[in-house]
Formats: C-alpha cells, sequence, structure tokens
C-alpha cells in the first residue's frame, strides 16, 4: 500500500501514494525536450544568435524542463485526514473526502494529473472530477473505500 504516517485513530493516518509514470513517457518527453538544443545547436551554425536572442531561447527550454522535472518528482496523490490531496509539479487539488461520490477508469483521452495513460477519474462534488494514476492502483481505491464506504466503483468491484 502507500506510504503510511499513522496517528491514533487509523482513519487519519496519511497515507501517501505515488504516481505511475509508464516506460515511454519520459522516453518521449526526453527526446522532444533534447530537440531544442539540437536545432539551436545546427542553427547557430548559420545564424549568429544575439545574447538577448540566446537568452530567450535559453530560457524557453529551461523553464518547460523545470517545469516537468517538478512534475516527475512530485505528481502524488495523498489521502490526509478528510481530504484527498492531488499534487502534480506546481499544480494542486484538494478533494473532500465526503465529497466523492464515484470512481471508475479513466479511459478519456483528455490529460489529467497523471504520468500514465492508467488513470482513474475520480468524481465528486456537483460535476468536478480529477484524473489520477497511483502507482499502487488496489491500495488507493482500498484506501478510499474504507473511509467513503458509499463510493460507486463502477467496473472496478475487483478492488472493494
Amino acid at each position: 500500500m502507500g506510504e503510511r504516517n499513522d496517528n491514533e485513530d487509523g482513519m487519519d493516518e496519511t497515507l501517501r501514494f505515488p504516481s505511475k509514470v509508464d516506460w515511454w513517457l519520459p522516453v518521449l518527453l526526453g527526446v522532444v525536450l533534447m530537440s531544442a538544443p539540437v536545432s539551436l545547436a545546427l542553427g547557430a551554425r548559420h545564424t549568429p544568435f544575439t545574447p538577448a536572442t540566446l537568452a530567450i531561447l535559453v530560457a524557453s527550454w529551461v523553464i518547460p524542463v523545470g517545469l516537468l522535472g517538478w512534475m516527475f518528482a512530485d505528481t502524488t496523490y495523498v489521502i490526509d485526514g478528510a481530504v484527498l490531496r492531488v499534487h502534480c509539479g506546481p499544480m494542486r487539488i484538494v478533494v473532500p473526502l465526503e465529497t466523492i461520490t464515484r470512481i471508475e477508469r479513466g479511459s478519456h483521452i483528455r490529460s489529467g494529473l497523471t504520468l500514465s495513460l492508467s488513470r482513474l477519474c475520480i468524481r465528486y462534488g456537483r460535476f468536478k472530477e480529477v484524473l489520477i494514476s497511483p502507482k499502487d492502483r488496489q491500495g488507493f481505491i482500498r484506501a478510499i473505500v474504507a473511509r467513503v464506504p458509499n463510493v460507486v466503483l463502477e467496473d472496478l468491484d475487483e478492488y472493494r
């Protein structure tokens, strides 16, 4: 199961679930990110860069690399007391556990706070949802079900 920090009451413990990372994602991002410096080096042979142009080009590469690095280093899903905290780099979502109504397989093509295509869709509140991809899917679902017994598991009954 996720990393635990126990309190006196078992339901108040903090559980941390790291994100699953698909093998191809770092490879794809590495190729894409390395194409920028390679193209700059090839372009510099034909067109000289001014210091200002070079600074803009470097910043336009360093900032995305930093954000992606932050996302890889800090995409976690934390069950902390009465809330689910979703962290993905600079993005943060807090979901009160009592508002979670449904968990289903996240087969949506749109992006979420995940590093994998093996996703769960957490529906909460009236019309809100967040896509996540915990590495320990079974442990995550069991932890939510233990705290929100009435949650509907759509096509996930094997985890109940």
